[in-house]
């Protein structure tokens, strides 16, 4: 049965995947329900600032998953300038990963991105100079990564 692509999880944005999302009372409930109407067990999703990994208990009891890699060219944890970026497929990583699952024989991680952090940096003051909308914005992320860690990314204050 097709998925209606208009469905998306209720939006394209991702929104509902966001880490403060995910961690909602009523986060695993919705993710039940989503997971079941799309026939899906991993949901993949992006651009929502900040990772997370979480596991969901789906009906019938098997596990679903929802991987959101926050943004892939700006830092996401504190004090680690890489981006992060969201690999799904049928063999484990060659790469580093933060942290990587199976599921129903499909690998998924989350692994670093390495960009050259002073050429984006020198980038990103000549589009948005020191004050402006995006600087004021961004620049203290790109330079020491937001207030966020890796244990916060792959809690699960759900988890059973």
């Amino acid at each position: 049965m097709p998925v209606d692509t208009a469905f998306a999880a209720e939006a394209l944005a991702g929104w509902r995947f966001d880490v403060d999302a995910l961690d909602a009372p009523d986060a695993p409930a919705w993710l039940r329900s989503v997971a079941a109407t799309a026939q899906v067990d991993l949901f993949a999703s992006t651009h929502t600032c900040l990772p997370a990994m979480r596991r969901v208990s789906l009906q019938g009891g098997s596990d679903g998953w929802v991987v959101n890699n926050g943004a892939a060219g700006m830092p996401n944890f504190t004090d680690d300038l890489s981006g992060l970026i969201t690999r799904v497929g049928v063999t484990p990583s060659p790469h580093p990963a933060i942290n990587e699952i199976e599921i129903a024989g499909t690998y998924v991680a989350l692994s670093p991105v390495r960009f050259d952090v002073s050429r984006w940096r020198s980038i990103f003051l000549e589009q948005w100079p020191a004050g402006s909308d995006a600087w004021v914005s961004y620049f203290q992320r790109i330079t020491q990564g937001p207030a966020y860690t890796p244990e916060r990314a792959l809690s699960d204050p759900h988890s059973r």
